[in-house]
């Protein structure tokens, strides 16, 4: 028997109606962004030992950003991630070039089916950026 699977942030957020229309890709949305670095390292729930052992970190740049929101790793969560995109509007509207915190997931654990909020998600993520503008 499988086991679903649980909705986390960017599945809510794909299966929303965009408030002020499509969605654009990052060059269009970020024209003066020339490069971007993100490092997102999760800690909590349903991230495998061996990375978190041995401190691996997520790296993105422009070609391979993961969307508006990083996922949660933990299986029990609902919604759960936080929303890159966000940062990054903020960082590109005041023209900053690093950012570092830890941020919590917004996800909740739940029932099996997720009609009980039982507690917020544990899982943190220590998120690294920096960003290059165009000269």
């Amino acid at each position: 028997m499988s086991k679903a699977k649980h909705m986390k942030a960017s599945d809510v957020f794909n299966q929303s109606q965009p408030f002020l229309g499509k969605s654009n890709s990052f060059t269009k949305a970020f024209p003066k962004i020339e490069d971007i670095r993100v490092e997102i390292r999760e800690r909590g729930e349903g991230i495998p030992s061996w990375r978190q052992e041995n401190d691996i970190s997520d790296i993105y740049t422009k070609i391979n950003l993961p969307g508006e929101y990083v996922d949660c790793s933990n299986p029990r969560c609902y919604n759960g991630g936080f929303r890159l995109g966000q940062i990054i509007r903020f960082m590109a509207g005041q023209k900053q070039t690093e950012f570092q915190d830890t941020l919590p997931c917004q996800g909740y654990e739940g029932s099996p089916k997720g009609r009980k909020k039982y507690d917020d998600c544990p899982n943190m993520f220590k998120v690294k950026i920096k960003i290059e503008y165009k000269k």
